[in-house]
């Protein structure tokens, strides 16, 4: 070989070396950006889920919180009735009345 023929082989290998660093990185940035593309989609569609148990949830409670429904439950599950205003069923006693009571009850369990 020729002395003037080094640098150029030099260069040519350098020049080389840089476009195999710059493939390689682009690559790896490629890489990187599908990864990041990947998690991207993967939150919108765990976002999207999380909304809708979110909306099941406030549905479900709305209908719970509903009047009817609680009057439902009181009556078939603790045996509640609703106070009626007009009701000849209310017993109505007076502080005599409840003191007279307690004496028999005292006097009874003595």
């Amino acid at each position: 070989m020729k002395k003037s023929s080094k640098p150029l082989i030099v260069l040519f290998a350098s020049m080389l070396v840089i476009v195999t660093l710059i493939l390689l990185i682009s690559q790896g940035l490629r890489f990187k950006y599908e990864e990041q593309q990947r998690e991207s989609a993967e939150l919108v569609n765990r976002i999207k889920t999380e909304k809708s148990i979110l909306a099941n949830l406030q549905a479900n409670f709305q209908m719970l919180s509903a009047e009817d429904m609680i009057k439902k439950y009181a009556a078939d599950e603790l045996g509640l009735v609703e106070a009626d205003s007009n009701s000849d069923d209310k017993i109505t006693l007076d502080i005599e009345n409840l003191n007279r009571l307690a004496e028999l009850i005292e006097e009874t369990y003595e």
